[in-house]
C-alpha cells in the first residue's frame, strides 16, 4: 500500500475508447484525451461533461473497474498498483457477484455481513442499518434488484463499511443525477465521508447539478466534442 491518501491524481497520456457498463444497465462507450486529474482528501468533485466525454471513465479508473493501460494513478505522488487502487476505490451502485463459474449475484446481507467479519468497523449489522437508513426487509436483495431509493444508500453502506476512501459515481444525465442524489438521500453522507478524509467523484451532464454542494468541478474539454456542423466545409457544400 503506497501513500496515506492526502491527494489523489490520475493521468491520461493517450487517447482511447473505453467500454462502459453502469448500475443503469447501460452500455456504451467513453472517449477519453490527455488529461491530468488531482483530487484531495476530504472533497467532492464534479466532473461535469457531455455522455461519452470521459466522465465516467475517471470513476472506472479510480476504482479498477477497468485496467489502467495508458493511464497512471498516483497516491501521495506514490504510483498506485492496481491493489491499491481496489483497495481504496469504490464504483458507487456496481453490482458485486461471487467468484465462482456461474456469476450469481450477492445479497446486500451479504456484503454487509462480509465487510464487518474482514474490516471491523462495525460490530453488528442493525448498526450499519441504522445508520444509512437501510430497509431490513429489503437487504436479502442484490443491488441491482433493490430500488434505485435504497440501492445507493445501500452501496455506500457496503463501500463504507470495507474501509473504502474514494467514492466514484457513474455518470448521469440530469434526471438520473436528481433521482440518485435526491429521491435516494444519498448526499446526507456525504458531509460524513468529507471529514473522515474521504474523496467523492460525480460525473454528471451540466455544472448546476453539482453547484453548491461540490467543493471543486472540473470540466472535461474532449476535443471530440468541439465540433459544430455548421461550420464544416462539407456541410455548407449542400445546405
Amino acid at each position: 500500500m503506497v501513500g496515506i491518501l492526502e491527494k489523489l491524481k490520475l493521468v491520461i497520456y493517450e487517447d482511447r475508447i473505453i467500454n462502459t457498463d453502469n448500475p443503469f444497465g447501460e452500455k456504451g462507450r467513453d472517449y477519453i484525451c490527455k488529461n491530468n486529474f488531482v483530487f484531495e482528501k476530504g472533497k467532492i468533485y464534479g466532473i461535469v461533461c457531455e455522455y461519452g466525454g470521459g466522465g465516467e471513465a475517471v470513476s472506472l479508473l479510480l476504482t479498477n473497474e477497468i485496467p489502467l493501460k495508458q493511464e497512471k494513478i498516483f497516491i501521495d505522488d506514490s504510483e498506485a498498483n492496481p491493489e491499491d487502487i481496489e483497495m481504496l476505490g469504490w464504483y458507487v451502485g456496481k453490482k458485486i457477484c461471487r467468484n465462482f463459474i456461474i456469476k450469481k449475484e450477492m445479497s446486500v446481507r451479504q456484503l454487509l455481513e462480509n465487510a464487518i467479519k474482514k474490516y471491523n468497523r462495525y460490530e453488528k449489522m442493525e448498526d450499519i442499518i441504522e445508520e444509512f437508513h437501510l430497509s431490513p426487509d429489503k437487504l436479502h436483495y442484490g443491488l441491482s434488484r433493490n430500488c434505485e431509493w435504497q440501492m445507493w444508500r445501500a452501496s455506500l453502506a457496503v463501500g463504507y463499511a470495507s474501509n473504502k476512501k474514494i467514492f466514484c459515481f457513474p455518470w448521469m444525465n440530469t434526471l438520473c443525477f436528481y433521482d440518485c442524489m435526491y429521491n435516494s438521500s444519498v448526499y446526507r453522507f456525504f458531509k460524513k465521508l468529507k471529514n473522515e478524509g474521504s474523496i467523492i467523484i460525480l460525473p454528471t451532464s451540466r455544472e448546476k447539478n453539482v453547484q453548491g454542494f461540490v467543493d471543486e468541478v472540473i470540466r472535461i474539454n474532449n476535443p471530440r466534442f468541439e465540433h459544430i456542423i455548421s461550420e464544416n466545409s462539407y456541410f455548407k457544400e449542400f445546405f
